[in-house]
């Protein structure tokens, strides 16, 4: 009962999404692209194809979940050669996310919305042996339908933030039943399993974040050797704005204004694509020297601030990095991926709200890899501390050294859900 009523809400809200995506995509064409997807309407042929195939597929609504899929991805098709690959995204970054593996096995599409029958086309026609989630994708018809045709359906790289976990608490009437549907929960950390099981989620073990095991992609130092030309950059000290969100980029430029650090290059990496024009105009209002990525041609006169507005090179900004500020800390947005930044040995700046990676934030500090800001104020008594060459390197050897220690959650994932296949 309590499920038709969550449906009949969706149908009510289904309409809205059309003016939504047709107002996105004003700034993200892409948007624009792909409706029948998203509504569970395929083709005869489509249909007709994956009759024949036998699948497996994994729900990587957006770019973190993407990327961190990506270790398991190359398991599954090593392991599972006669398998085809369905990869289901959310957003439009998601499904553009370079994943680096060529392969004719992978397929991506959009997850329709969440209606009873949306969810049945979906399901009648791709036929997945079993179904993968990635850390907090609970949508109660598609898992209740995966229950009813014993598909089955697991939640991995699973986590839940204290936030999101009061959240929870109040509409447990509809996430219990839906967590003891699943086959298991795959938890990044002992924190997040105890308040899967605390919502009564069963079969909940700890295997460790994904994202530690993602491997930087092979062309990254090529690809940043051919950036730092063409951005003219020599010899200064970087300082990497790690996928900003809305209201950061003003009070970094603030701050940063105040410091006079000599031979020093800031870059903006904005985390939404559809916001490059407006930080660009942020840059702009406070008359300061930049450059953007997408320049075509770029003189070698001074500057103080690069925008990356590109997609896909985030890797590849790290590469000619020496420090990274992690997006989304300096406001309650709970903070973005800060393991990228240790994967690529940058030690990192971290605000005061990281409740998304909340056990790997605080390790990160205990052990040496970064610092944390409370305000914005401090940056300038820190980030001077952190340039220095004798500073960087005894960092740099924490992130090498919290990344050894926390890789092999896919060979553990890979080894639990196995015996399902």
């Amino acid at each position: 009962m309590l499920r038709f009523f969550y449906s009949l809400l969706v149908y009510f809200l289904l309409p809205f999404t059309c003016f939504k995506f047709i107002y996105r995509g004003f700034k993200q064409p892409d948007y624009l692209k792909h409706w029948d997807e998203r509504y569970g309407f395929y083709s005869l042929l489509t249909k007709k194809i994956w009759s024949h195939q036998k699948t497996l597929w994994i729900h990587s609504v957006s770019v973190g979940e993407t990327k961190a899929a990506i270790p398991l991805i190359k398991l599954f098709l090593k392991k599972y050669p006669d398998h085809h690959l369905l990869i289901t995204h959310g957003t439009p970054t998601g499904r553009s996310t370079s994943i680096d593996i060529n392969d004719s096995r992978i397929h991506r599409i959009y997850l329709p919305f969440d209606t009873p029958g949306a969810i049945k086309r979906f399901f009648s026609t791709f036929k997945p042996e079993m179904g993968l989630l990635l850390e907090t994708e609970l949508w109660f018809n598609l898992i209740h339908q995966a229950y009813q045709k014993s598909i089955p359906l697991y939640l991995i790289n699973a986590r839940l933030s204290e936030k999101s976990f009061q959240l929870y608490k109040k509409i447990l009437f509809l996430i219990k039943p839906s967590l003891q549907e699943l086959k298991g929960v795959l938890a990044q950390t002992i924190s997040d399993k105890k308040r899967f099981e605390s919502l009564g989620a069963l079969n909940v073990e700890v295997m460790g974040n994904l994202k530690f095991d993602v491997i930087p992609p092979r062309n990254t130092v090529t690809k940043s050797i051919l950036l730092k030309k063409h951005l003219h950059l020599k010899n200064q000290q970087v300082l990497l704005i790690a996928s900003s969100r809305k209201g950061e980029e003003e009070l970094i430029l603030q701050s940063l204004l105040k410091l006079h650090i000599k031979n020093f290059v800031t870059i903006f990496v904005p985390r939404h694509p559809q916001r490059f024009r407006e930080v660009e105009l942020i840059l702009k209002k406070y008359g300061v020297t930049f450059i953007k990525r997408s320049d075509k041609k770029i003189t070698s006169k001074p500057y103080q601030f690069i925008l990356g507005d590109s997609m896909g090179e985030m890797y590849v900004y790290y590469n000619l990095t020496n420090i990274a500020l992690i997006g989304g800390t300096l406001l309650p947005y709970g903070g973005q991926n800060l393991i990228e930044s240790m994967a690529m040995k940058v030690p990192l700046i971290l605000g005061p709200n990281t409740y998304n990676f909340h056990d790997v934030s605080n390790q990160a500090i205990r052990e040496g890899a970064g610092k944390r800001i409370k305000t914005i104020d401090e940056l300038k008594k820190v980030l001077p501390q952190m340039l220095k060459l004798s500073n960087q390197l005894k960092m740099k050897e924490a992130c090498n050294k919290l990344m050894d220690l926390h890789q092999g959650a896919t060979l553990k994932i890979l080894n639990k859900i196995k015996t399902t296949l």
